[in-house]
């Protein structure tokens, strides 16, 4: 599968989910799953909204980012 990568690391606030490669694309939830689901709704309203977005990467790549960014989840996001 390809999609969007998004990496989740965890604040005193809550977890953070950003979508890698995609400027100001992210979200706040106090779970995991909380803040993945609001990434994915920014993500998509930033396509419909006609923003460039970069090509999707294999799902396999999540690994690699959050390893690299140190976080504790990730996700592949595809765009509805």
């Amino acid at each position: 599968m390809k999609g969007h990568i998004v990496v989740v690391s965890h604040h005193a606030d809550g977890y953070h989910a950003d979508v890698v490669g995609v400027r100001n694309c992210g979200a706040v939830g106090p779970t995991v799953d909380d803040a993945v689901n609001e990434a994915s709704k920014a993500l998509n309203a930033l396509a419909r909204g006609g923003a460039s977005l970069p090509a999707p990467r294999p799902s396999i790549a999540m690994l690699d980012e959050v390893e690299r960014r140190d976080g504790v989840a990730g996700a592949c996001l595809r765009v509805a």
